[in-house]
C-alpha cells in the first residue's frame, strides 16, 4: 500500500494505513522494517491479535541452562597424631601434622585469595525467559510533543549495556545450508543471548523486555502483519511483536559474504534493535511523526532515523557478544561491509537515492558507531542527529 502524506486529525493513530511487509532486499526495506498489519480503520487500541491460519508455530525450546562452572572441594582433614608413641615420636610427628595445617591454610588462602589460575570463577545463574506468546500492549504517546520527548530523550539513551558479555548457549550456525530446524534452535539461543545483552538496561530504564518469539520460513507465511512470501527477507512485526527470518536471505549477498561468520546474528540484532524501539516507545512515536510528514522526502527522514538507529543497535549487541564468540578483526570488518551493502544506493545502484534506510556509508557509519560505544546506548540516538548525518 502505498503511505500517503498530507494533513493529518489531531494526533493520528500510528497505525492506520501501513506499509505491506517489504523484504529488506528491496530498496525500500533493506533490513526489514517493522512490519504491522493493513487493518481498515487502523490499529485496534490496546487488542491483541489472533493466530492467522496457517501461521507457523514458533519454535518454544527453551536453551538449556548455563553450564556450572566447576566447584572446589574442602581440603581434606589431617588424622590426629596417632597415640602411645615415645615423646621423640611424638614431637616429629606433631611437627608433621603442623606443616601440614600450615600447607592446608596456604592452599585454602590461595584459593579465597583469588590466586593466578586456581581462583574459582562466579557461577552464572541467568537463565533467559521463555518467548512471550503474549506480551503486555506497545506504549504510545499521547500527543505529538511527547512523541519527541521520547524520541529524543528516551530513558533508554541513559543505560549501558554490559561490555562483555557472554552466551555460551550460543554456538556458530552454517545459516546458509542450515536446515530449517536447525536454523528455529538457533533462533532460540540468538533471542536468549539478545535479551540477556537487553534486558537490564532496559529494566533498568523502566521499561519491559519481553523475548520476542522468533521463527525462520521456508515457505510463504501469514502473519498478523500479512503474508510474508520474500525468503530473502527479515521482519520484527509490531502486530504480534515476533521476529521471522526467510531462510534464503543471506543468497541476496555476494558468495563471499553471505557465508560470514555472524551474519545471521546481525541481522537478527538489527530486528531485535526494532523490538527496544517499539518497547520503549521510540518506534511508535517515529511512525507518528513520518505519518504527519507531508512530503515522501521528510517522511524519508524519520524512517532512515529509525533504520539506523536499529544498525547502531546491532552494532552495540555485537561489540557486546563479540569476544565471548571469538570474532575477529576481519569478521568484524565483513559485517562493516554487509551494513554498507544494504545501503539504498547500493542495493539500487542509484547515487544519492533518497529511500527510506539510507546509503550504505551512512549505515556503515552507524553500526560502527555502535561497535565503538562501548554499551553506551545513548550513542545510538538518531533523532538528535542532523539530517545530513542520517542521509
Amino acid at each position: 500500500m502505498t503511505q500517503q502524506y498530507g494533513p493529518q486529525q489531531q494526533y493520528p493513530s500510528p497505525w492506520g494505513g501501513q506499509q505491506q511487509p517489504q523484504g529488506w532486499n528491496r530498496p525500500q526495506q533493506s533490513f526489514g522494517q517493522p512490519a504491522w498489519p493493513q487493518q481498515p480503520g487502523g490499529y485496534p487500541q490496546g487488542g491483541r491479535y489472533q493466530q492467522p491460519g496457517g501461521y507457523q508455530q514458533v519454535p518454544t525450546r527453551q536453551p538449556g541452562g548455563y553450564p556450572q562452572r566447576p566447584g572446589y572441594q574442602q581440603p581434606g582433614q589431617f588424622n590426629r597424631a596417632p597415640q602411645g608413641l615415645n615423646p621423640l615420636s611424638r614431637i616429629l610427628v606433631t611437627l608433621v601434622v603442623l606443616c601440614g595445617v600450615l600447607l592446608a591454610a596456604i592452599v585454602v588462602a590461595n584459593m579465597l585469595g583469588g590466586s593466578q589460575g586456581t581462583s574459582p570463577q562466579p557461577q552464572d545463574t541467568w537463565s533467559p525467559p521463555p518467548p512471550d506468546l503474549d506480551p503486555p500492549d506497545l506504549p504510545e504517546p499521547k500527543t505529538y510533543s511527547e512523541a519527541t520527548e521520547w524520541l529524543q530523550k528516551n530513558k533508554v539513551y541513559d543505560q549501558q549495556v554490559a561490555v562483555p558479555t557472554a552466551c555460551p548457549d550460543l554456538q556458530p550456525i552454517d545459516a546458509v545450508n542450515a536446515s530449517e530446524s536447525q536454523l528455529n534452535a538457533h533462533l532460540q539461543d540468538l533471542t536468549s543471548c539478545l535479551v540477556r545483552v537487553w534486558q537490564t538496561p532496559m529494566q533498568k530504564a523502566g521499561f519491559l523486555m519481553p523475548r520476542p518469539p522468533a521463527a525462520a520460513y521456508s515457505q510463504p507465511i501469514q502473519t498478523a502483519c500479512g503474508k510474508l512470501d520474500d525468503l530473502k527477507n527479515a521482519v520484527y512485526c509490531g502486530a504480534d511483536q515476533r521476529i521471522y527470518y526467510g531462510m534464503e536471505l543471506p543468497r541476496i549477498f555476494s558468495p563471499s559474504l553471505r557465508t560470514s561468520r555472524f551474519l545471521m546474528e546481525m541481522v537478527l540484532a538489527h530486528e531485535f534493535g526494532h523490538a527496544i524501539q517499539y518497547r520503549t516507545g521510540i518506534g511508535i512515536s517515529s511512525m507518528a511523526w513520518e505519518q504527519k510528514a507531508t512530503t515522501k522526502a521528510a517522511a524519508n527522514v524519520y524512517s532512515r532515523r529509525l533504520e539506523m538507529q536499529a544498525d547502531c543497535m546491532a552494532g552495540i549487541w555485537v561489540n557486546s557478544v563479540g569476544d565471548s564468540q571469538g570474532l575477529s578483526n576481519s569478521d568484524l570488518d565483513a559485517l562493516k561491509q554487509i551494513a554498507y551493502n544494504i545501503g539504498d544506493d547500493v542495493l539500487t545502484g542509484k547515487q544519492n537515492i533518497d529511500e527510506g534506510h539510507g546509503l550504505g556509508a551512512t549505515r556503515q557509519k552507524w553500526f560502527e558507531t555502535g561497535l565503538n560505544a562501548n554499551g553506551d546506548i545513548g550513542q545510538c540516538n538518531t533523532y538528535t542527529a542532523r539530517d545530513s548525518q542520517v542521509r
